[in-house]
C-alpha cells in the first residue's frame, strides 16, 4: 500500500541507544509492541557504529552514555552525509536547559525528558517517521 509515495507496509527500524539495561528493555518492548523493528546499543561508540552499519530509520538516544555522550553521537551523525538527516529523538533523564539547547541546536527532531508518557513517546516517533517517510 502506498500513501503519498510512501510504503506504509514497511516496518521502520529504530536504533535505541540506552545504557541502562532495564530501561532499554522497557523502551524496546514498547517500540516493538507499536510495530517497530528495534536494534539496541548500550554505549555511544557502539551506537555510532550501528548507525553507520545498520542505517536505522530513526534513532532514540539517551544523553548519558559510556564511551561517548549522546551529544557526541548526535554531532557525529550530523557530520556524516549518510546519517545527517536520520531523525533523532532524545530521551533523557537530564533536566538541564543549557544542555537541552545545545542538543536542539545540534539537530534533534524531538527532546523528551524521563519520566515520559509512553503513548506520547510512540506518537512522536510515528509523527516524525510519517513526516520524513
Amino acid at each position: 500500500m502506498q500513501t503519498n509515495g510512501k510504503d506504509t507496509n514497511k516496518i521502520s527500524r529504530i536504533l535505541l541507544i540506552e545504557d541502562e539495561r532495564d530501561v532499554q528493555k522497557v523502551i524496546a518492548k514498547r517500540l516493538m509492541t507499536a510495530g517497530f523493528e528495534v536494534l539496541c546499543a548500550d554505549d555511544g561508540y557502539r551506537g555510532v557504529e550501528m548507525i553507520h552499519n545498520e542505517r536505522p530509520d530513526l534513532v532514540v538516544l539517551d544523553l548519558q552514555l559510556p564511551a561517548g555522550s549522546g551529544l557526541t553521537v548526535l554531532k557525529n551523525m550530523r557530520m556524516s552525509a549518510h546519517t545527517r538527516y536520520t531523525p533523532v529523538v532524545v530521551l533523557t533523564g537530564i533536566s538541564d536547559e543549557a544542555l537541552k539547547q545545545k542538543v536542539i541546536e545540534a539537530g534533534v527532531d524531538a527532546y523528551i525528558e524521563k519520566p515520559y508518557e509512553p503513548n506520547m513517546f510512540i506518537k512522536t516517533i510515528h509523527d516524525i517517521l510519517n513526516d520524513n517517510g
